[in-house]
């Protein structure tokens, strides 16, 4: 491990306004996947950054919070004078639609590609990116590549149009870590099995697979072992960015022991300290974090000969 070396979360940095069932709201929540990550990340890693296009009041509207939990601010480029608002609903069965409150627009000209990572964080000792297969993206990650360490792709958006599953397989060999829900697999790969959604991603290339099963916990595989997470038992207040902060968390795990065991176990813990209230925690309980890390349950769901 090369504790000196930061965690670079590369991913966009949202304040939600939330509406609960039954018509709550919840207005200027700090949000976005790369929030949420970072958080996951810097339970467990010294040095964290987030990479992200935001607007000159984010400052105003985070209240400290990203200072407060220890996250560097290098990496926050100022591209207008808003930063992303979504409006989110949350619907009685446990979906939810979002929508950019300033635009479509707005939101494109907020997005940042891994070109824009400043110098000050490279080289990173990992990079987490929360993106779709789009071209453009996927050409600045190549031309960096050799700079950004340990990569974890979570992916971004469904769909299961033949050319983004194509596109997607020629770009699972050049990452680390692939990650995405158990409903985006089926939906992307046509299959229902998690231990056969594995296996066709490792066969299309991917080095290691997290398939995210929400309260099911998760199936964790590379090419030698795999192993079955049931997440600690803790109190559910709210699951937004609970995968975002698995995900962070288990990069940040894995690039400490390289260890899968262990990289479940922390992906475990930081998706449940999410999930204890609304919104990002003000700060980062390492106690709770232990103890939730080692109430995770791990069991060899098989080992790849």
């Amino acid at each position: 491990m090369t504790a000196a070396r930061p965690l670079v979360v590369i991913s966009n940095i949202i304040i939600d306004d939330i509406v609960l069932p039954g018509g709550v709201r919840r207005a200027g929540v700090l949000g976005g996947a790369a929030t949420y990550s970072a958080i996951g990340a810097a339970s467990w890693w010294p040095q964290v950054a987030i990479v992200a296009g935001v607007g000159g009041d984010l400052n105003e509207l985070a209240g400290g919070q990203l200072t407060r939990l220890g996250l560097r601010d290098e990496g926050l480029l100022v591209r207008d004078q808003h930063t992303i608002r979504n409006h989110l609903v949350y619907l009685a069965d446990g979906e939810r639609t979002e929508t950019p409150m300033l635009g479509i627009e707005h939101f494109d000209k907020l997005q940042i590609t891994p070109d824009d990572v400043p110098g000050c964080l490279l080289p990173a000792a990992g990079t987490y990116f929360f993106r779709d297969a789009s071209p453009d993206f996927w050409r600045s990650v190549e031309r960096r590549r050799a700079q950004f360490g340990t990569t974890l792709w979570e992916w971004q958006g469904g769909g299961a149009a033949p050319d983004i599953w194509s596109r997607m397989r020629s770009l699972l060999p050049t990452v680390d870590i692939f990650s995405l829900t158990l409903n985006e697999a089926r939906e992307l790969l046509g299959k229902t099995d998690p231990q056969d959604i594995v296996s066709r991603l490792l066969m299309a290339g991917a080095n290691m697979v997290v398939l995210r099963m929400g309260a099911a916990g998760a199936l964790i595989a590379d090419r030698r072992r795999r192993l079955r997470l049931l997440p600690p038992a803790s109190r559910v207040v709210d699951v937004t960015g609970a995968g975002n902060s698995f995900c962070g968390g288990f990069l940040a795990g894995w690039c400490k022991a390289y260890d899968l065991e262990w990289a479940a176990r922390t992906a475990a813990a930081a998706a449940a300290q999410t999930m204890l209230d609304y919104g990002p925690p003000d700060r980062i309980d390492h106690q709770s974090l232990g103890q939730l890390a080692g109430a995770a349950t791990i069991t060899h769901a098989g080992v790849i000969t």
